[in-house]
């Protein structure tokens, strides 16, 4: 007993080391279906030869070697021819000659002329028959033994008009194993793309959901640095506002600066949210600096109105107390005209200068001017 288990690894490990190995590449899965189709065909089991054959075929068109290409087709057409499927085994008798270009292209080249003339005898034209057994006598000697056997055979075979018996249905049956395998591996084939556009849809799912993802957080933390700018915005324009010794035009072009630089910040993020609209305190401010430029340079003053003159009031607080005070008193209940005029009566504006910034003449002037003094004078 002890003896047999001693003996049974050793008889394990010889019959491993005799099997063929195959390496793991297009040419040696091509090489290992074409011996087991060998081995199959040697037991008459024609159904599993095949299916070993057209699985060697599925590869060819990666397979780097013409040989291999060559034996694939080979064998798939003497099948078969073997079983009556003679129109599909001319086809692949053509495919195979079109590979035989190795060293051992006489051999090959002769199996296909041969395998043909068998074929074409099989079908009645003994004429052809006859003519590809010439040519495949011409490469004589440079084929083998049997081949030069198998050419008398098939010379004789066809001057007696012998054809070999096939029985009706064997040629069904074989090209039947062809369809069921093409369409098993059509399906097959079709299941494989229907999985990858499956997988492709999956991680175009999550490539999307990340992508909203990262343009939410993007959006999100660009709203949070536009929240902040808007806050120190706001805070530099009332410091601006605050200084002393600056003049209109320093103060209107902080402002501006500002703004614009808030404005492109803004125009950088894609939302149109309500977060990101300007406080109103800072579009105020921007407003009466704006009017209060242009009263003090002269500027087109017809076309403004209560908006500007509460902007302007707004701001004059930080800028000139004692002159917001008069223009905030609720008692005169100014007019934007009268406001504007105040301001330019206070900065030292002559009457030409405006009645130029209004549009007006002397009469309109004087009119404004008569309006301002009975209300500063009911005081």
């Amino acid at each position: 007993m002890s003896t047999l288990l001693l003996v049974l690894p050793l008889l394990m490990a010889c019959s491993q080391r005799q099997l063929p190995k195959y390496p793991a590449t297009d040419d040696g899965i091509t090489r290992m279906r074409l011996d087991s189709a060998a081995f199959f065909d040697a037991r008459h089991d024609t159904r599993h030869a095949m299916m070993q054959l057209k699985a060697a075929e599925k590869r060819l068109f990666t397979v780097r070697t013409d040989s291999l290409r060559f034996l694939t087709y080979y064998h798939i057409a003497r099948l078969n021819a073997q079983d009556g499927a003679y129109r599909m085994a001319l086809d692949y008798y053509g495919h195979a000659a079109r590979h035989a270009n190795d060293a051992k292209r006489s051999h090959r080249m002769a199996d296909v002329f041969l395998g043909k003339a068998s074929v074409y005898n099989q079908l009645g034209q003994r004429d052809s028959a006859l003519w590809l057994i010439g040519k495949a006598e011409a490469f004589r000697p440079r084929i083998r033994k049997d081949q030069v056997q198998l050419i008398d055979v098939l010379r004789k075979r066809v001057r007696q008009h012998q054809i070999l018996t096939i029985s009706p249905e064997k040629d069904i049956e074989i090209v039947q194993i062809q369809d069921r395998y093409e369409v098993a591996l059509a399906q097959r084939e079709a299941l494989r793309q229907q999985l990858l556009f499956t997988y492709a849809f999956i991680v175009l799912l999550v490539l999307a959901a990340g992508i909203v993802v990262w343009l939410r957080y993007r959006m999100r933390r660009q709203i949070r640095l536009y929240q902040r700018r808007l806050a120190d915005t706001e805070m530099t324009i009332q410091a601006a506002l605050r200084k002393k010794d600056s003049t209109i035009e320093e103060m209107k072009a902080e402002i501006d600066s500002r703004v614009s630089e808030l404005e492109r910040l803004r125009q950088s993020v894609p939302s149109r949210s309500e977060a990101l609209k300007n406080a109103d305190s800072i579009e105020q401010t921007k407003l009466g600096v704006d009017t209060l430029y242009t009263i003090l340079k002269g500027g087109n003053l017809s076309q403004m109105g209560r908006r500007e003159q509460l902007a302007v009031n707004a701001i004059m607080a930080s800028i000139d107390y004692d002159l917001s005070c008069v223009l905030n008193n609720p008692r005169y209940a100014f007019t934007p005209k009268e406001t504007f005029y105040y301001i330019m009566e206070h900065e030292g504006r002559s009457d030409e200068e405006k009645a130029a910034a209004f549009c007006c003449s002397a009469q309109a002037l004087r009119s404004i001017k008569s309006r301002l003094n009975r209300k500063i004078s009911s005081r």
